[in-house]
């Protein structure tokens, strides 16, 4: 526990207090109850509205052509999808413009050379002996084509081994010349003939010779020019895979009024869902993931941040928002270009809540935006750098002109994002440098902070919600209901404005709203308007109290009846749900002390009645936001302290820590989220703001005279 919240709560009492289990008054049961019912009826609606903009955008409206018929109508694509047939075609374009990959192959000329070395060396074997006619065939055949006849053999042995070895050097050079230029199998026959006449036009050697060389270039010769199946293979496939996929994008045309429908444009129409089976089950799954999605992100979020949301019309405004939001967004998406105010819920949220709620529904609205736009990283990228700058740049002090700015502010970021685009090759050029698609990145800023302004006091109206313009609204003193506090019951409304300024400095403290507090503290006690006179503060001196005529139960009666007095009054009034929760939570269930103890006071007697205690709380509920808790303590601790005959700065702080402590140890404060840290801030501050309302002054001794 923290040092300085030891002042708040000795041990002894927080182990007492640990052990006593939260006791909810009616109220706060059927209030909780009320709480739930909202919570599955917004939720539901919200997860339909989302569902049904989805599914629509998913399944778009259908239309009856088949191949060959004449269409009647112009068919455009709701959705971007890819051409896959156009992007077949153009891949097997690029993989037939890739050249087959031919290379030699080196072993063919040393295996050639190896061949003419071992002709040589048979010939010269056979040269060196006495064999017989059918040894000298049968060595020199295998070299030879069927072509050379045995006699042609028979003469071959029979040459000069020198002008042998002159044939043999011409062969080779013959066989390099060649195969250095490289042959392949369908241009081997023509080489062979080639080489062939090269021989046979040698001065040098003689026509049986070169007769017998050409069998053997007939015979051995191989194609050294080969396909590499492999590399052409790797080539094609780069080929393929450079090329871009065919989009047929959003609001394109398929098929125009009169064309006559072809295979292509039919496989477009049924990968679009256009034509087929009128539901598809994964489209229904997708819409069903993609709103559960969001609305959970959301439901995490809030249960973590703001779970005061659950009790307040800020859910059904919250429930509202989004479903405007998405209704909005996948209407518009299909007929206004990149003019789809995404930002607008964004702007409303983040001015409703807070900054980093709106960073969070910027994300859930770009999903949105990606699902009906068929995830177009254009719609995408602009939804979410122009939700991101909403929610980051607007104050959360804000007014409406700050509403407006943050609007031009994200047609600048738009406007920027969307050249990057361009100019990163993530977007063509072409469509960056139209000036309609342009123009409507530009306005779409501004128009959705005019669609936020203008939405704003509907939901006030609709569920009276607090913005900060609506509470300066409320805390002006020539306001209705505030005037005649002043006029029926000034003690009261001079009471409140001290309850104000304390509130509002602790709620500043401890990160509240203290604009809220401050307001909230203006309203707490204007149902004291109906009674005044039953109240210390509005009684002028001299007059009779008229709780001393008056039973405890029904002064006690009387006295509590100004909160039922002050919601009617408000109520009638107009003034905002928010408000009214501090003027129904600054008692909580508290005791109506003073009044409890004179009762059980007067039933000493031996048949009389003990009060029951439960007679002499408030109504309740107990105090749910900081704020409202805040200003219950301020309320208690102004009029305690101004009951202090000498408010010395100890004296003052010893006062109004035991009043905090007082309302914790009654379980008044178990509702809210203040911290124990927090409370001794709260309890700070309330010391030194009383300490300046109520110094002691210094008596000037009075000036003498002459």
């Amino acid at each position: 526990m923290e040092r300085g919240a030891e002042k708040i709560v000795a041990k002894p009492e927080r182990e007492a207090r640990a052990k006593n289990k939260d006791k909810l008054s009616l109220q706060e049961v059927l209030s909780e109850i009320a709480g739930f019912r909202r919570e599955i009826l917004w939720g539901t609606l919200a997860f339909v509205v989302m569902f049904m903009t989805f599914f629509v955008s998913l399944m778009p409206q259908p239309v009856r052509v088949q191949v060959g018929d004449v269409s009647a109508v112009d068919i455009k694509a709701p959705r971007e999808v890819i051409d896959v047939i156009a992007t077949e075609a153009l891949r097997q374009q690029a993989a037939a413009n890739v050249p087959e990959q031919w290379e030699k192959d080196p072993k063919v000329l040393a295996e050639l050379k190896t061949q003419v070395a071992a002709f040589r060396d048979a010939v010269a074997l056979l040269q060196a002996g006495t064999p017989t006619t059918q040894e000298i065939i049968g060595s020199l055949r295998p070299f030879l084509s069927s072509s050379m006849s045995d006699s042609d053999i028979i003469a071959l042995a029979a040459s000069q081994p020198e002008l042998l070895d002159t044939g043999v050097a011409k062969l080779l050079e013959v066989l390099e010349a060649g195969l250095s230029a490289g042959i392949k199998s369908e241009n081997l026959l023509s080489a062979k003939a080639d080489m062939v006449s090269d021989l046979s036009s040698a001065s040098e050697i003689p026509a049986h010779v070169a007769k017998a060389l050409g069998s053997f270039v007939d015979k051995n010769l191989k194609a050294n020019w080969v396909l590499n199946e492999e590399s052409t293979e790797r080539e094609r496939r780069k080929a393929v895979d450079a090329v871009e996929p065919v989009r047929i994008r959003r609001g394109q045309f398929i098929v125009r009024e009169g064309d006559i429908v072809t295979e292509q444009q039919m496989a477009l129409l049924v990968e679009l869902g256009m034509v087929g089976p009128r539901v598809r089950f994964a489209a229904v799954a997708g819409a069903c993931l993609m709103s559960a999605l969001i609305i959970g992100v959301i439901y995490v979020y809030l249960r973590a941040h703001h779970p005061e949301v659950f009790g307040s019309q800020k859910l059904a405004v919250l429930a509202s928002v989004l479903m405007v939001s998405v209704v909005t967004i996948g209407g518009m998406a299909a007929f206004t270009g990149f003019l789809i105010p995404a930002a607008t819920g964004v702007l409303l949220v983040a001015s409703l809540f807070d900054r980093r709620f709106g960073v969070l529904f910027s994300a859930c609205m770009t999903l949105v935006t990606g699902t009906v736009t068929g995830f177009d990283v254009r719609f995408m990228a602009l939804a979410l750098s122009g939700g991101l700058t909403a929610s980051l740049v607007l104050r959360s002090d804000w007014n409406r002109m700050h509403l407006i700015r943050a609007g031009f502010v994200v047609a600048l970021t738009n406007t920027a994002i969307y050249i990057g685009l361009g100019l990163t090759g993530t977007v063509p050029l072409d469509d960056v440098l139209s000036w309609r698609d342009m123009l409507m990145v530009m306005v779409d800023g501004p128009f959705s902070a005019v669609l936020a302004v203008g939405l704003l006091p509907l939901f006030e109206a609709a569920f009276g919600i607090i913005t900060p313009i609506k509470l300066l609204e409320l805390s002006n003193p020539e306001h209705p209901l505030l005037h005649r506090l002043l006029l029926e019951a000034p003690g009261t409304y001079h009471h409140s404005i001290m309850v104000a300024n304390l509130a509002e400095a602790a709620a500043m403290a401890i990160g509240a709203d203290s604009l809220l507090a401050r307001v909230g503290a203006y309203y707490h006690d204007v149902g004291k308007i109906k009674r005044p006179y039953f109240f210390t503060e509005n009684q002028i001196q001299g007059m009779d109290n008229p709780h001393d005529k008056m039973s405890p139960t029904l002064s006690a009666t009387v006295i509590m009846s100004h909160v039922r007095d002050g919601l009617e009054l408000a109520k009638e009034h107009k003034v905002p749900q928010v408000i009214q929760d501090f003027i129904a939570e600054h008692h909580g269930t508290m005791l109506a002390s003073y009044f409890y103890n004179k009762a059980a006071e007067g039933s000493g007697g031996k048949d009389a009645r003990v009060p029951e205690e439960w007679d002499f709380r408030y109504e309740g509920p107990r105090p749910r936001t900081k704020e409202t808790a805040v200003v219950m303590l301020a309320d208690g601790v102004e009029a305690a302290v101004r009951s202090l005959s000498k408010p010395t700065p100890a004296r003052i702080e010893s006062l109004v820590r035991k009043m905090i402590n007082d309302r914790l140890m009654d379980h008044q404060l178990d509702r809210c989220d203040l911290t124990l840290k927090e409370l001794d801030i709260v309890s700070e501050t309330f010391t030194k703001v009383l300490a300046g309302m109520f110094h002691t002054r210094i008596e000037y001794p009075e000036q003498k005279t002459k």
